[in-house]
């Protein structure tokens, strides 16, 4: 057997091994997400912005990334990042360092299959993975605050135009009613907003940390994101509330359409806004990827 097939041999063996590793540590983590993205219809809409978001980044760039499947020396310090996360959050009972240990982790199976090359878009993977995970132990304590925010915000955009509105509290079990012209409609928990907000939020993170943005650009995406996702969906229940009357039989058909078109052209706006600000030049490859860290 040749030198290098020694080498490839022993590159396949390490591969297995530490993948399995990784599965074992994190099996409990990723089974847990998995399940509320699978449960919760909002998580799991921030689950594809992330991935697709992912995969338009990487076809933007000149050249395809190869598939490599090797550690690398950045996929291997990533790897090593989430073991240790993973074995400090065992070992101290603290769910951040998970959170961050998780990060590291999709960071490290990016920098395994297409090589060190996509440090920055990794970078940016990371951050959004965990973001994501801190999203989904949120959302139980946000769904009630989200929608009475969407609640009040769909209130003031009718009270631009002077038209009344009601908002109020229909008890047992508790629902939040807006009421319009006579006609009540639910904001429940579909309407809170999260989908929307969490995506926002999941791609200013992936994209303001895969590109070399000055660090008060990366600061004003972030506060924006948020922002974004809160007026679109607010703008969401206005606009259906809004078209309801002339809706009649096809109201359905009408809601669906008003939430996608408003749901990806946020999105694409947000994309928009971050690939027209400028990105740093100049300096060493090496420079470079450090600076992408600040």
């Amino acid at each position: 057997m040749s030198g290098k097939s020694k080498q490839s041999a022993w590159d396949i063996t390490v591969s297995v091994v530490a993948w399995a590793g990784a599965f074992l540590l994190f099996w409990k983590s990723l089974r847990w997400l998995a399940g509320t993205a699978l449960a919760r219809e909002q998580i799991a809409h921030a689950a594809v912005v992330l991935i697709f978001g992912l995969i338009f980044l990487l076809r933007e760039r000149r050249e395809a990334p190869p598939v490599v499947l090797r550690f690398g020396r950045r996929a291997a310090e990533f790897f090593a990042g989430a073991c240790l996360g993973a074995a400090l959050a065992g070992l101290f009972h603290q769910p951040l360092l998970m959170l961050c240990a998780l990060g590291f982790l999709a960071g490290a199976v990016l920098l395994f299959v297409c090589g060190d090359q996509v440090f920055r878009p990794a970078l940016g993977f990371g951050l959004a993975f965990s973001g994501f995970t801190f999203l989904s132990v949120l959302f139980p304590f946000a769904d009630w605050p989200l929608r009475l925010l969407a609640g009040k915000t769909a209130t003031w955009f009718f009270g631009l135009l002077g038209r009344p509105v009601e908002l109020g509290l229909a008890a047992d079990p508790p629902r939040l009613i807006l009421i319009t012209g006579g006609r009540p409609f639910e904001v429940a928990t579909e309407c809170n907003g999260f989908g929307i907000i969490s995506g926002c939020i999941l791609l200013a993170l992936l994209l303001v940390f895969s590109r070399r943005l000055r660090v008060v650009d990366k600061l004003i995406v972030l506060a924006l994101a948020p922002m974004f996702g809160l007026f679109s969906n607010a703008a969401r229940i206005f606009f259906i509330v809004l078209l309801a009357p002339a809706a009649g039989d096809n109201y359905l058909l009408m809601h669906e359409s008003v939430g996608i078109l408003l749901f990806f052209g946020t999105l694409a706006g947000l994309w928009w806004l971050v690939a027209g600000l400028p990105e740093r030049h100049g300096g060493s490859a090496e420079d470079q990827i450090k600076s992408d860290i600040s």
